[in-house]
């Protein structure tokens, strides 16, 4: 499965209020946008996301006609097979504290348990990422009277509290987060507390940038573009027996150099039908919404 901010993984930002929908299929197409398309796009479709800083020029403004003047069939393509993009190779170098943070979680990928973290990822996505945000990092708006959370992937908290501890917040709440309605059982909680146990600065660069291609495990997934192989890596024990962190980093610093990233690519994450919905969702938002073009 796919459940980080490049596709997939995970990122339901159903507490980001943009416009109420109107029926079950505006739901899914208004979640599916915020899940895979937000992160770069922005919740509002401004071209001013999260990630949108990494990228030169930025992610388009989705206002600016494209969705007017092109049909259905032609956006669903786009959004399915992703295109080429320029990396701001300055932005990455100047922030090369995310290296060290992503070699740190590369080196954990062949020691977790991924059968309890995926399925901790998929109550995450539903349960708690409206509000803490897809890697741990609240973002976005959030409802009315709700403060800012805690931030999950902050290294400083994932130190100060232990599994227990995390285990029974998810079940009966903490301080002004409120107890999940309906409570999950014991066992749920534990798997959620493997996958918040993930999220870390190393988790959100890796899930950005590593995940569309390598996999959430650290295995190959297929690639960003269909004319790009799929890398032959896997992040196993064996991988890291013969790569110390300082050859991981030279590896890492000569993809940047390298290698072009992508708009993902989302054939494998998303069907036909689940792309219908977003553009569904985002031709709706337009017809709504005064074309940007001068």
């Amino acid at each position: 499965m796919m459940w980080g901010p490049r596709g997939r993984a995970a990122t339901v930002l159903v507490c980001l209020a943009l416009v109420p929908a109107a029926t079950a299929f505006a739901a899914d197409g208004r979640k599916l946008y915020l899940q895979h398309c937000a992160p770069c796009h922005g919740a509002s479709g401004r071209g001013d996301g999260p990630d949108a800083a990494w990228f030169a020029p930025p992610p388009r403004n989705l206002f600016d006609g494209v969705l007017t003047q092109s049909s259905t069939a032609d956006l669903v393509r786009r959004i399915r097979d992703g295109r080429a993009l320029t990396l701001d190779v300055p932005a990455m170098r100047a922030r090369a504290a995310d290296v060290e943070t992503l070699v740190v979680y590369l080196q954990r990928l062949p020691d977790i348990d991924w059968r309890s973290a995926d399925a901790g990822a998929v109550i995450y996505i539903a349960r708690c990422e409206p509000c803490h945000g897809a890697t741990g990092h609240p973002g976005g708006s959030l409802p009315p009277g709700v403060r800012t959370p805690r931030d999950l992937s902050d290294p400083a908290f994932q130190r100060s509290v232990s599994d227990a501890d995390l285990s029974v917040d998810v079940r009966h709440g903490r301080a002004a987060m409120p107890a999940l309605t309906p409570r999950l059982s014991a066992a749920e909680s534990e798997q959620v507390t493997v996958f918040v146990r993930l999220l870390s600065p190393g988790f959100a660069t890796y899930s950005q940038y590593c995940a569309g291609c390598h996999g959430d495990h650290g295995i190959p997934a297929g690639s960003f573009a269909e004319s790009i192989p799929a890398p032959t890596v896997v992040f196993d024990r064996a991988y890291f027996a013969h790569n110390d962190p300082e050859a991981l980093r030279s590896k890492v610093w000569h993809m940047l150099d390298e290698h072009q990233p992508s708009m993902p690519h989302l054939r494998t994450a998303i069907s036909e039908a689940q792309a219908q919905a977003i553009v569904g969702y985002l031709k709706r938002e337009a017809a709504r919404t005064p074309s940007t073009t001068p």
